[in-house]
């Protein structure tokens, strides 16, 4: 089968052939409808030392069942998977003994190690535990979606009880996008997004934010004033990068509480006397629970077509090391799929 395999850090990825996946017990082999592209990936790709020679990325996916060695999961199912795969003295009871979850150091997501190997490829191995059936209502296309959305759920759900909340959104990627959904979804009465570019600030009024500011032309807690909301109560840091972490402790309210979504892969400086002034709580997330993702697949089910509007494009197998390349700089392409059946330029 044909995949896109990391070779080495800085050189472009490699489109060739490899091994097709072999099943053991109680797992499915998923022949790749879409994957998504995600910044995990493009970060993992560009710092030195983070993936091994032989990758094969690609961790938000969907597919049909072509194998299965599972009772319950008959060929022809469509599915999205969880990508956290457990390890071996938790994968036979379904989820992480410790209650970790996402965060147990013992499990590895997959597209992040050659002997895990991810979606950017024709075909990829799951274990039956990590499924998720797609209801009838719901893409292939959509369901590619499921993923991110659960690392918005995720934070959305460790941040607490939030009806009626005027809400800011550090940062319009596909995470941020995502925490827009699902904090719309859990009662959030107005969202705001803070994004420089203007197509994900476009995108950000259409999932449902109220309003979305260009931090480069107004800073924020001028914005916010002149919107009428102050200081907001909740804010979602999703950009990762240094210097917003104390953004976002400047902009919150008094006793506020944040979110911190994004990866931050370098070291930061903060000044913990102006967190300290405000009691504010801080909360660190990562990844997700099976949960999230049952949560994230019935929200799909009435509300896909508005999440499918940060898909920005669809590209084919072959066309992804180029893809992947411009999506470090361009951040006008929110999110990007890849079809592997799709021929170039379709």
């Amino acid at each position: 089968m044909k995949a896109a395999v990391f070779e080495k850090t800085g050189e472009r990825l490699v489109v060739r052939d490899v091994a097709a996946p072999a099943l053991g017990e109680n797992e499915l082999l998923l022949k790749v409808a879409f994957t998504g592209i995600c910044g995990s990936d493009l970060h993992a790709a560009e710092t030195p030392g983070m993936l091994q020679s032989g990758t094969v990325m690609g961790h938000e996916f969907t597919g049909e069942i072509v194998q299965s060695t599972a009772p319950d999961w008959p060929v022809g199912a469509r599915v999205a998977a969880n990508p956290y795969w457990l390890c071996d003295a938790c994968a036979a009871g379904g989820s992480c003994s410790g209650g970790g979850d996402a965060a147990c150091a013992n499990g590895s997501f997959m597209g992040f190690r050659p002997d895990l190997p991810g979606a950017y490829a024709d075909y990829v191995r799951i274990r039956a535990g990590q499924a998720i059936r797609l209801p009838d209502k719901v893409s292939l296309r959509d369901g590619a979606l499921m993923e991110p959305l659960a690392v918005a759920r995720h934070a959305v759900d460790v941040c607490g009880p939030m009806q009626g909340a005027d809400v800011l959104v550090i940062g319009g990627g596909p995470i941020g996008l995502g925490v827009v959904l699902m904090a719309r979804d859990a009662g959030a009465a107005r969202v705001v997004v803070s994004e420089p570019d203007p197509n994900r600030r476009a995108c950000a009024l259409e999932v449902g934010a109220v309003a979305a500011i260009d931090p480069i032309a107004e800073d924020l807690p001028t914005a916010l004033g002149r919107l009428g909301l102050g200081a907001p109560s909740i804010v979602f840091e999703c950009v990762g990068a240094p210097g917003f972490l104390q953004q976002t402790i400047d902009v919150m309210a008094l006793r506020g509480r944040a979110v911190i979504v994004g990866v931050c892969m370098t070291e930061d400086r903060v000044l913990p006397r102006a967190a300290i002034r405000k009691e504010a709580t801080l909360k660190f997330v990562l990844g997700y629970t099976m949960a999230d993702f049952h949560h994230v697949n019935r929200y799909l089910e009435e509300h896909a077509a508005t999440a499918a509007a940060m898909i920005s494009r669809v590209v084919s197998l072959s066309e992804l090391p180029e893809i992947f390349d411009r999506l470090r700089a361009e951040k006008s392409l929110i999110k990007v799929l890849v079809r592997p059946d799709q021929g170039s330029g379709t």
